[in-house]
């Protein structure tokens, strides 16, 4: 991953964040991301940066929002189906959407077994 597109993938984040956490200010939710972004600055693989600096930088502001009593929005996207975990992993949902298979996040086509049986 490029400097430039690792930026815009920072950019993207603190865009989410501030959407799911609207009574946070952006300016906080920023510095949030600022954080967690250098605590990874030494990593040498860049490409998944992005994806946890997002994931440690919303733990953060769940705790925050808790403790203060902020309103948290859930993204469409998010919302969880039945039976499932209610704040999925991004790297397990990317990876099960690469290999075009159910997961145990979200069972497999024919049942919670991970398999995708004609």
């Amino acid at each position: 991953m490029s400097e430039l597109d690792e930026t815009q993938a920072i950019d993207q984040v603190i865009d989410r964040l501030a959407q799911r956490f609207p009574s946070l200010e952006r300016d906080h939710i920023a510095s949030v991301v600022q954080d967690e972004h250098e605590q990874l600055e030494d990593g040498r693989v860049r490409d998944f940066v992005p994806v946890l600096v997002e994931k440690a930088a919303k733990n953060r502001l769940k705790k925050e929002a808790k403790e203060s009593g902020a309103v948290v929005q859930r993204p469409e996207a998010l919302v969880p189906l039945p039976d499932t975990d209610p704040d999925p992993d991004p790297m397990e949902v990317e990876r099960a959407s690469r290999e075009g298979q159910g997961s145990h996040l979200f069972g497999g086509l024919f049942g919670n077994s991970g398999e995708n049986r004609p």
